[in-house]
Order: C-alpha cells, then structure tokens, then sequence
C-alpha cells in the first residue's frame, strides 16, 4: 500500500498588522464623524437661518398689523370766528394772519393762505381748508372790513354777498411727539394723484409691479452703472427695499444691512399687497427736516413745501417732491434752491420719456419756478406754560403714550393774540421792575387770563421768560396770597344779611390775639394806623387788615372756610385766625379759579384750556363742555363786586383809571415783608390775575399795587374788554349812606356814598344831612 504525500499546507496568510488595520478603521470614522458633523452644521446654521428669517417674519408682521407709526398729537389754539361788531382791530387780525401763516399780497389774492389790505382797514383773504371738530370747512374768499376796533363789514369776496359767520383755521401751537420727532399726514392711496403715483414709480421703481421685493434687473442695471461712472451714482434697490430700511433698520452702509433689507423686502411682499405696501411708502418716506421734527410722507411735505393739500399740486411741484425723495437734506429747495430745480427738471425729463407728460409740456413746466410756500410749519411748542396745563388735563382721559403715539388733534382755548400781548407785557415790565427796585433782581412772574362766562383759559404764563419750558409758576407756585383772600372774607359776613351789610360799622382799633402756644398775635394795617370805626365796605376797599380780621372771628372760620370752597379753593384751609389775612398757600391757578366764582356772579366755572380732542381723521373723540354750578347767591356776590369795582376807582387799585376806561373790579394782595405781589381783577369777558415774587421767598420791595398791577394794567389796556356788568339784581336796592354814621342819607348830602343792600337789610336809621361847599357841588357834576 502506497502511502499518500502528505499535503502541502499552504503558508499561513501572514496576520494583517493590527496597525493598518487602525489607521483604515479610524480614518473611515473620521470621515463618518466629519459627514455627520457637516450635516450637524448644516442643520444648525438652516435653524438658525429659519430663526433669523422667522424673527425678521415676526417683526414684519408686528409692525404691519399693529400700529406702524406713532403719530404725534397735534395741539391747536382757539380758531377766530369773524362777524360784524366782533371785537377786533384791523391790526390784530394781521396779526392773526401772520400766527397761523397766511401770506401778505400786493393784488387781490387767488390762492388760500394769502391776503392784501388795503386803506388799513379792508381785507381781502381767502382761508384754507380745515378738519374741525365738528366736520370738513372749505376755505373760503372773505373781504373783511374794520372799523373803531371791531368787525364792520363781513363779505364773499368775489359776490360781495353779505357772510353772517366766518371762521379761519386755528394756529398750530404744539405737538407732542413720540420720542423720533417725526411728523407725518396720513393719506390713502387713493386720494393719492394718480400722476403723482406714476412719477414716483418712473423714476424709483419701473418694474415695482413685476417684482418680488427684490429685483435682480435693477441691481445688475445699477451695478454697471456704477462701475461705468467709477462710483455710486444709481442705486438698485426697490421701493418695498426702501421701505424696508425706512420702517425696520438704519442707514448704516454694510453688507449685513443689504442682506436684512433684501429678506425682509422679500417677506414683505409675501405678506402684504402693493396696494399697501405702497400706500405705506407714500407715508413714510423722509421729505425734509423742520427744526427737530421730520418731515414724513408726500402729504405733510405738500403742506411744508407748497402749504397746500397733495391733490392739489401741480405737475412741476409733484416732480419736485418725488425728486427729493433722493436726498432730502441735498436737495432741500428752501436751502440749495439750483439742486433742487435741476433734480425737478431730471424727474420731469424722466415723465417726458415714459409719455407722462408731451415734451411741449415739458419744456414750459422746466422754466417755471420752485414756487414755494413760505416756510412755515409750526409744530414746536411755543406756549410751554399753557400746553403743560393742557397736557396735565389731557391726562385724565389719555395715557402718555396716546398723547404721543396716536395722532390726536387737540383743540385748545388759547387766544394767540391775548398770549402774545401778556407775553409783551412781562417781557416790558418785568425788566423796569427789576432795575427800579433792588430786591426785585431775582423777580419771576405768572399771570392767567381766562373768561368768566366760561371758564375757558385764553393765556397762561408761567416765567418772567414766557417761552422757558422749566417750573410752572402759574400752577405750581403756592405762595401766600394775603389780601386777595379778603372778598372770601367779606362774602361770608354778608351771607349772613340780618347781621351784616356794607354799612355795618367795624372797629379799627388795636387788636391782641394770644394762640395756643401762648404766643400773642397782633395783626397790623399796612399804613400802622387805626381808624376808628369805619364801614364794611371801607374796610373791604381799603384793604384793612385789623377790620377784616375782627370780621373774620365774628363770622366764624368753619363759615369762611364753607365760602372759599365755595368760591372754587379746593386745597386745604388752615382755620388760624391769620387765615383771614391770606396767610396761607395758592397758586395764581388757583386764584383765578376764586375770583372767576366771582365775575361769573356766583357760578363756579372750573377753568379749562381744551375744547375737544379728535382723531387722526378729524372724528370726535372728546368734548370739553362748560360745567356751570351755582355755589353762591348773586345778589350777595353782587354785593362784593360793587366793593370790587370801587377798588379799582378809589380804592388800592385806583391807578387803573388812569390807565382803562373800562369798567373793572379787582382786589391787590401783598403778602408780609413785601414777599409777593398779587392783583386779581375782571372785566365782564375777561378774567386776569398776576403775581410776581422771587423763587426764594426773600422780600422784592413791591407792593400789589407797585408791581402786579402795573403788569395786569399793561395787559390789560392792550387788549379788548367790556365793562362789567353791575346792573342789580331784582333783590338789590340802592341806598346813598352817610360814610360816617351808615345812615341813611340822600345824594346831594356831604360825605354819602350810593351802595347796593339786599331788599330788607337796608339801614333804617337817617343820617344827618350836611351841605355841601360849592366846591363839593361842582365835584358832583363832574363825577
């Protein structure tokens, strides 16, 4: 048997090295690790990115579908109304006039906001357009005669058809504005000219309707453009890119921003129809610059630039304002009036090649001028005492935010020409006071004139500097009022008639008052006299300080105190007895709101700077109705006035004849040491009171009658007044009494006075009759 050979084994296969047999494994993890690390990136950068593109979404569509602008409130004065036997010069209604912008023509005016006089005394005017309260007034064509200080002839300028009622548009006095500045007119797109659209799609955006907000042909025209002229001279961006960067991000030049504009330009159009993304351009766009506000949107540049409506433009001035869209500050026509031509003719030349307009047309519309308005847009806040009391009103039904976001149109009581002539007055006699007296170098000033038929508040100054919007004096001033609180006092005896009337004897004599700490008070007259025994009304006249204060104890100080609230003082009154002196604290708003009670007879009227307040689109939002209550009884008010009024003819106050004819009735007040100088006077439609004093309570020299009269004299006597009305009431009968004994007496009798006595209180005693000198006689005639 034949053994087999044994096989041959075939070599062993050498064992792989562990070593490369690593370097394979961890070169195929690695680049498992680095795929799975990219797809890892990848998906966070596109969460990332649909992050980012989801909260420039979400700004997108918080803007679009809440509140897209914050509106500033507008603040208006008092419109004029004119009608024959108003009250006005031929000087102040220019002036008016020249408040609220109109323009001054040599011929007869064809456009709103112009006017011509003539003789000094005709005026032929035609009035804008205005949004009132109460609806839509279209200017009209006036020619306006004057005659003896008031309204003689009121007619259609072109009809010469007689007009029973005209009213011109109120000034604009303020604005409360967010905290941008910006100011805009809403308008709709389609009360927009059509041309106007046309012209500003021709020369920012041809293609605004075939894009998506983003628009490659204009970028790439742009592009060679630019590298043609080696540097920027066209850009690529659409008008939605535009807006984009207007409403959402700065004018910061970088990359970063040009990507932000082009995504959110592309969301935008996503959201939102061209309708209203071009409705919103319209109103959004920077137009120029009006001190520290901007002008916002076509409507409001209209007004700025032409003073008149957008509808109403002409071809050349729409070509204008689409032109400065490109650069407002560059092409400014009030500053850089060439540029702003030769950019008017660019956009006009660009209407002409779109068939926008004939070339024949084009070449007329490239010769005429700018015609621009003259500048004037007044938005500022040039009465910062009286636009803070209205804001503080205005608070009670507004929050801050509405005042400054939301558009109001706030209609005021402000009359610009009594403003001004107060203002005039404290800029003339508060320097002549302050050289003639050495205390009164610190001297400050606050002075309210408001209407005691209705409370409605026509100026109001709070600094001896009228336009410094710092501490308003007028409100927040509480100061000693000393003798203006005297008719409180005299008007709480005589509602007691069985005991007291203006011919009750008081004792003038020293007084001696111990308080409750043990320390004795001794009040003193002004003079440091003591007269005796004298009348009521004496006393009241001559502001007598120990008189009124023995008065005051025997009335009761809870009996006081009951009167003065109701006159209209609602702060608190401290029952010393050296309250009857005014040794207490008001501010001059609150003093007008005392002798208001007064001028209006005994109806309490809470003084009010506001009429109504309306939207943005001129509806009603608020009325500010008067609120009348009667609190006291006229015929004893009566009583008090008739004293009032004899203050100003004989009495502290008596330098006003010298000075005003008309018939007035006021009270001075100054305080201890010569702290503060008061006077509180009316007439029947004017209301004033002033005070004067220095910040740090420190003396001023001035007395009542030395400093605040002669600023409410110089007021006063500058402005239109009618005499107040003393006719008595059906209660009141008129007695002639004795100065001396309070008797009856009659007129031809020396040494009598006629005064008013509610019907059974007169006196029943007869004075003795003491003649006459001829020197007495010839006095009476004369008085």
């Amino acid at each position: 048997m034949t053994s087999k050979a044994p096989k041959k084994r075939k070599p062993a296969k050498k064992a792989r090295k562990s070593k490369p047999k690593t370097k394979r494994s961890n070169k195929s993890q690695i680049k498992w690790f680095k795929n799975k690390l990219f797809l890892k990136v990848v998906l966070l950068l596109f969460v990332v990115f649909s992050a980012y593109i989801a909260y420039l979404d979400f700004k997108i569509i918080s803007k679009f579908e809440g509140k897209i602008w914050s509106l500033p409130s507008h603040v208006y004065a008092r419109p004029l109304e004119l009608y024959v036997d108003k009250a006005i010069s031929a000087q102040q209604f220019e002036k008016e006039l020249k408040l609220i912008g109109y323009v001054k023509s040599e011929s007869m005016p064809t456009r709103s906001g112009y006017y011509r006089q003539w003789n000094n005394r005709h005026f032929e005017i035609i009035t804008r357009d205005f949004v009132f309260h109460d609806g839509y007034q279209k200017g009209k064509a006036l020619r306006v005669d004057f005659s003896d200080g008031k309204v003689s002839g009121l007619y259609e300028l072109y009809t010469h058809d007689e007009v029973a009622l005209a009213r011109l548009e109120p000034a604009l006095i303020a604005g409360i504005y967010p905290t941008q500045a910006e100011d805009r007119k809403l308008v709709q797109l389609e009360d927009v000219p059509k041309l106007l659209v046309l012209t500003l799609l021709a020369v920012e955006d041809r293609r605004f309707y075939q894009h998506w907000g983003v628009d490659p042909r204009a970028i790439a025209r742009a592009f060679l453009a630019n590298i043609t002229a080696g540097g920027a001279v066209q850009g690529g961006s659409t008008l939605t890119q535009q807006l984009v960067k207007n409403l959402f991000l700065t004018s910061e030049r970088s990359l970063i921003r040009k990507i932000n504009e082009a995504f959110m330009a592309l969301l935008l159009e996503f959201h939102y129809d061209k309708t209203l993304i071009l409705e919103t351009y319209i109103n959004e766009i920077y137009l120029g610059q009006s001190g520290a506000h901007g002008i916002h949107g076509f409507e409001l540049a209209s007004h700025y630039y032409f003073d008149k409506p957008l509808k109403k433009l002409s071809r050349e001035q729409m070509a204008l304002l689409v032109g400065i869209v490109k650069g407002a500050s560059w092409y400014d026509p009030r500053r850089h009036p060439e540029r702003a031509i030769k950019r008017r003719n660019q956009v006009l030349q660009q209407m002409a090649e779109l068939d926008v307009i004939s070339d024949g047309l084009l070449q007329r519309l490239m010769k005429k001028p700018l015609g621009l308005a003259p500048k004037f847009y007044r938005a500022t806040n040039q009465y910062p005492a009286f636009i803070d009391l209205v804001k503080r009103q205005l608070r009670k039904d507004y929050a801050e935010d509405d005042l400054r976001t939301s558009g109001l149109k706030i209609f005021t009581t402000l009359d610009p020409l009594v403003q001004s002539q107060v203002e005039q007055s404290v800029t003339n006699i508060i320097p002549k006071l302050k050289k003639q007296y050495d205390d009164a170098k610190e001297l400050q000033s606050a002075a309210i004139i408001a209407s005691p038929e209705n409370g409605e508040i026509q100026a109001l100054v709070g600094d001896s500097n009228p336009r410094f919007a710092g501490f308003n004096r007028a409100l927040d001033a509480t100061r000693q009022v000393g003798s203006l609180i005297k008719p409180g006092i005299y008007l709480s005896a005589l509602q007691k008639s069985n005991q007291f009337t203006l011919a009750t004897h008081l004792s003038d004599q020293q007084l001696r008052l111990k308080g409750t700490d043990g320390k004795i008070w001794a009040p003193q007259n002004y003079d440091k006299k003591y007269l005796g025994d004298i009348l009521l009304y004496q006393s009241l006249m001559h502001s007598r300080n120990v008189p009124t204060v023995r008065l005051g104890l025997k009335v009761g100080l809870a009996d006081i105190i009951k009167t003065l609230n109701a006159l209209g003082i609602e702060r608190e009154v401290p029952p010393y007895p050296s309250m009857t002196l005014g040794a207490f604290n008001l501010t001059p708003f609150d003093v007008a709101e005392m002798y208001q009670t007064l001028a209006a007879k005994g109806f309490n009227i809470p003084l009010r700077a506001i009429r109504e307040v309306t939207d943005v689109e001129g509806k009603l939002l608020n009325r500010y109705p008067i609120k009348l209550k009667q609190t006291l009884k006229n015929d004893q008010v009566y009583l008090v006035n008739t004293v009032l009024n004899k203050v100003t003819e004989s009495g502290t106050a008596k330098s006003i004849q010298s000075h005003i004819k008309t018939k007035v009735a006021g009270k001075t007040g100054t305080t201890d040491d010569l702290r503060d100088s008061w006077f509180a006077g009316f007439s029947e439609d004017r209301l004033a009171v002033v005070w004067l004093g220095r910040d740090d309570n420190q003396p001023t020299g001035l007395t009542g009658a030395s400093g605040a009269l002669k600023l409410w004299v110089d007021v006063m006597s500058q402005i239109s007044l009618q005499d107040f009305d003393l006719t008595p009431p059906e209660n009141i009968s008129m007695h002639w009494i004795d100065e001396e004994s309070g008797g009856i007496s009659k007129k031809t009798c020396k040494g009598t006075v006629e005064l008013p006595f509610i019907i059974g209180t007169e006196p029943t005693q007869r004075a003795e009759c003491k003649s006459r000198t001829l020197l007495d006689a010839i006095k009476g005639i004369f008085e």
